[in-house]
């Protein structure tokens, strides 16, 4: 099993250098009139939907994705989450995308996120009570196959070859992460710690070799360069990191559990949390020339 987890988080780091999902960076280029970014996101959603299906079919997933559906905590913690963002300039995957960079400053991301996670925000939003999803079995598979069929359809017109199975692999390693061992990611491993739960060694050696995987990818295609952080920006960046980190209690869950489990299972909770962090996103990137100039910082523009 370890082995097996090792080998899924070097794929799915290496295939986020090559088509890295972050949300700030689709809802900027999708705000410029540049889809190739959103489709790709779609078609890492369908990849994941399909893991999602299958272990539910199956029976072989340990961590089931939670089934639940939205408040007003969920309507506010997404607004938060796309505000911190859009401060930070990257997500929670975009962070971890651009530290595998070199982009040093990015550890104020995760410095930010910890004080509100273990200081300011230690009690969690309540949240309906969950259940297995209403939609499984051919219903939710003929979803999966349109979508990914028409995403597949205009992707191939935009996208190269490469990109398109960089998400694809990105999308399958970490849904089958996630049914394995449950929420990974680095805002969820705060969460867990928060609550009083033993540290998951597992889940910490999952999250060094995504970032591993994606590091030497970036070395490799000598695309990786030690960005020195600046005070400024540095303060910015931590400030964003606790915002999304909020956020993620609020909803609760961040933008990557959201889509490699919430979104790919049909949870309404994770639909509507989803929508409304990127569209807000959208509309606070066109509507302010602030924002529209942190998300598009230079180094993206070289993947």
């Amino acid at each position: 099993m370890l082995i097996l987890l090792i080998i899924l988080c070097l794929a799915a780091g290496s295939a986020t250098d090559t088509g890295n999902i972050c949300v700030v960076r689709t809802a900027s280029d999708l705000a410029a009139g540049k889809p190739e970014r959103a489709v790709g996101t779609l078609l890492t959603v369908a990849c994941a939907a399909s893991v999602i299906f299958a272990e539910t079919t199956f029976g072989w997933q340990r961590y089931p994705a939670p089934w639940s559906y939205p408040t007003l905590f969920t309507v506010a913690g997404a607004a938060v989450f796309a505000i911190g963002a859009l401060v930070n300039g990257a997500c929670a995957i975009g962070t971890i995308g651009r530290l595998a960079r070199g982009e040093v400053g990015y550890l104020a991301t995760l410095a930010g996120a910890a004080v509100v996670t273990f200081l300011i925000a230690p009690i969690a939003a309540p949240v309906e009570a969950s259940g297995p999803s209403l939609m499984t079995g051919a219903n939710w598979l003929a979803i999966v196959i349109v979508t990914a069929t028409l995403a597949i359809g205009l992707g191939r017109h935009l996208l190269s070859l490469r990109s398109l199975a960089a998400y694809g692999v990105l999308g399958l390693a970490a849904a089958s992460l996630a049914a394995l061992r449950g929420d990974w990611t680095w805002l969820g491993v705060m969460q867990q710690l928060r609550d009083g739960m033993s540290p998951d060694v597992l889940a910490i050696l999952c999250l060094g070799a995504f970032i591993g995987g994606a590091a030497m990818t970036a070395m490799f295609r000598h695309r990786f360069h030690v960005v020195w952080p600046d005070r400024n920006a540095v303060l910015r960046e931590g400030a964003g990191g606790g915002l999304m980190a909020l956020g993620t209690i609020l909803i609760p869950g961040g933008n990557d559990g959201l889509l490699i489990r919430g979104v790919p299972s049909g949870s309404p909770l994770a639909l509507a949390a989803y929508a409304v962090m990127f569209t807000l996103m959208i509309a606070m990137i066109r509507l302010l020339p602030l924002f529209r100039r942190w998300a598009a910082w230079p180094q993206w523009r070289t993947s």
